[in-house]
């Protein structure tokens, strides 16, 4: 039982508080009781008790006593604790005396004078049974309150942070969402899962494709955007991204309407534990402009073929691509014949215009990925082909040659023809050939472009 309790008795015979001392010691451990005769100093003791931090659970208190009744002691003292249980003892009470203990200081319980001590032990315990449960029973209530309180506060405070992180939450959603939509809208993005099937493309790769969006869903990749691309070139690419690296570098692609367009691409792999690869995610950046620049660098301004600064550059990088690939080549170098003649007659003028025309011939012949036309000095050209087959690059020399002189220009001055004509040296290269430097292939043409001028020009010789 707890210490701090204290079973007050109230009684003005001696003997009486001797009594009730001598038959509850022992009765209640841990349990004090104090014993007053003098009823006036009840409540001084009672609030002594009380400020020293002990608890009154059971006062006793007998009815008749000189001064003041029982029931008057045991309203005063019910005001200071009211949460005692009361107990008046009473051998002439009047029903009166027993009413005003009941409405005015809780009456517990009355006891007849002599009292049975097994009741009074019993009504005792009971007291203070009933106290200790009460008590009990606020404290529960008030730790309860005190943790709903608790959780309440919690909840409003976690309520509060909720509807901040919220509020957080939206404003990044929002500002995300306009950085997807600005990145959908200026970002060529595409991204392709690993069999090569397109899952999604943002906006801007469509505007610069020509495509709409629902025409390269489910498309293959490679096949669809890479179709222009040499087969050597898509396996360096595919060969980098199944290491698990990232391939970079210039791409000239084409549009759906069949527009040229550059792009410095950097195609990624996705992957999940630096090992499984899920797909790709290509992003492009638009280098046309740059490219033109570029172009104006090494083009002929005449006539807007590759000039020769291009020439040697793209010959020694096809001879190697070529050997790799295992393809064939053919390399052609033609001048006009008898254009000093031409020139010195219809003056440079006219000549140039010749130049122009044969130059527009040639870019109209041949559009191919990787076929290349240059002019690399005064009225010599040079062309390169990617060829299957001799005869094919035969077919394309005789075809040249006389498709120059069908633009039917006029020549007054060559002994050869009344028009324009071309004498041609074609060099193939094999792949099963020993590998040739571009001067030895260079050389080997223009051997036979001045076998073809030998043998009577207007034609090649291969």
């Amino acid at each position: 039982m707890n210490a701090n309790y204290v079973i007050l008795c109230i009684d003005d015979e001696e003997t009486i508080l001797d009594s009730l001392s001598m038959e509850l010691s022992g009765c209640f451990p841990g349990v004090e009781l104090e014993l007053v005769q003098d009823n006036a100093e009840a409540e001084e003791l009672a609030r002594e008790l009380l400020a020293e931090g002990l608890e009154i659970p059971v006062v006793v208190c007998d009815y008749i006593m000189p001064g003041r009744k029982g029931d008057e002691v045991l309203a005063a003292i019910h005001a200071i604790a009211p949460k005692a249980r009361t107990v008046m003892l009473t051998g002439q009470s009047s029903l009166d005396g027993v009413t005003k203990a009941i409405n005015r200081a809780n009456l517990y319980r009355y006891i007849a004078k002599p009292w049975d001590r097994d009741d009074l032990i019993l009504t005792l315990q009971g007291a203070l049974e009933s106290y200790v449960q009460d008590a009990t029973i606020q404290r529960q209530n008030a730790e309860l309150k005190e943790l709903n309180e608790g959780l309440e506060r919690k909840v409003e405070e976690r309520t509060a942070e909720l509807r901040a992180a919220n509020a957080e939450l939206a404003e990044a959603n929002r500002t995300s969402n306009q950085y997807l939509d600005i990145i959908d809208q200026h970002v060529l993005i595409c991204r392709i899962d690993k069999a090569g099937a397109i899952v999604y493309v943002s906006e801007a790769f469509c505007r610069k494709s020509g495509f709409e969006r629902q025409e390269l869903i489910g498309r293959n990749y490679w096949q669809t955007l890479y179709f222009n691309l040499s087969e050597s070139r898509i396996r360096e690419i595919m060969t980098t991204l199944e290491r698990g690296e990232t391939w970079q570098g210039e791409i000239r692609h084409q549009s759906k309407d069949g527009r040229d367009y550059w792009v410095h691409e950097i195609v990624s792999p996705d992957l999940v534990d630096e090992s499984l690869v899920l797909g790709f995610t290509s992003i492009r950046q638009d280098i046309t402009d740059k490219k033109a620049v570029e172009e104006l660098s090494i083009t002929d301004a005449l006539t807007g073929l590759y000039n020769r600064r291009h020439f040697n550059s793209v010959l020694e990088r096809e001879l190697g691509r070529a050997r790799e690939d295992g393809q064939r080549l053919a390399f052609a170098i033609f001048d006009v014949d008898h254009f000093k003649a031409y020139n010195d007659n219809h003056g440079h003028a006219a000549g140039d215009e010749v130049l122009k025309r044969i130059g527009r011939l040639l870019n109209e012949r041949y559009r191919r990925g990787r076929d290349y036309v240059f002019r690399i000095g005064g009225e010599e050209f040079a062309v390169l082909l990617t060829v299957r087959r001799p005869d094919e690059a035969e077919a394309a020399a005789a075809g040249l040659v006389a498709a120059v002189e069908a633009l039917e220009l006029p020549h007054g001055h060559s002994p050869v023809s009344p028009c324009i004509t071309i004498s041609l040296g074609l060099r193939l290269i094999s792949p099963d050939e020993a590998p040739v430097t571009v001067d030895q292939v260079f050389t080997e043409a223009d051997t036979r472009l001045y076998r073809a001028k030998a043998g009577g020009r207007n034609r090649y010789v291969l």
